[in-house]
């Protein structure tokens, strides 16, 4: 499902916006970073998600993940759902005056279970998934 050349674009990437909804499906943005391909089907990225992304995927696990280069106006939709979470990294407690309650404690890392790949760019496309 992930080509060589998807594998090499995301390589060379350093941000994903991260697309999640609440139960209600209200939706939610936010950018992940460290993003690796698993294998085939599967994509890996982390980030010091606020509680809304983590209550969304918690409560409805179904995502889209837009990997971009943003001055060539192209990447890749990965669409799909959340089927691990962990910490990688915590903070060492609350440092009042510093950072404000209730902000990310830990450095989560989402794995996702790829069902589509699309095109993301700005020019004309069809959204089908690639290779179909």
């Amino acid at each position: 499902m992930i080509s060589e050349e998807i594998r090499r674009f995301i390589k060379g990437t350093s941000l994903a916006v991260v697309a999640s909804a609440d139960a209600e499906g209200h939706p939610h943005l936010v950018l992940g970073g460290n993003i690796s391909v698993l294998d085939d089907g599967h994509l890996a990225f982390e980030n010091w998600f606020c509680p809304t992304t983590l209550g969304n995927v918690e409560l409805n696990p179904h995502i889209a993940v837009a990997v971009l280069a943003p001055a060539a106006g192209i990447g890749y939709q990965f669409i799909g759902h959340v089927v691990l979470g962990f910490d990688v990294a915590m903070l060492d407690g609350y440092a009042p005056g510093a950072e404000a309650p209730g902000e990310p404690q830990s450095l989560t890392r989402l794995v996702m279970k790829i069902e589509h790949v699309l095109a993301f760019c700005a020019g004309i496309h069809t959204d089908q998934p690639l290779g179909s």
